[in-house]
């Protein structure tokens, strides 16, 4: 699995960054913005896990 994070000056920017982020990678969001001790704002993304089902019953129906 790989992590994605965005970093931003404020909530509503990091937010609008983690859409663009997911739509443009095909990701799914992990962590909604949070505030940082220093003031700044980050939210994070992982690539989505295979559907491990869908994927044995493409192989079982291909048989």
């Amino acid at each position: 699995m790989t992590r994605y994070a965005v970093l931003a000056e404020s909530a509503s920017e990091c937010a609008t960054g983690l859409a663009r982020l997911c739509e443009a990678l095909g990701l799914e969001p992990t962590t909604a913005p949070v505030r940082l001790t220093d003031g700044r704002w980050i939210a994070r993304a992982v690539t989505p896990t295979p559907d491990v089902r869908g994927t044995l019953t493409s192989a079982a129906a291909a048989r």
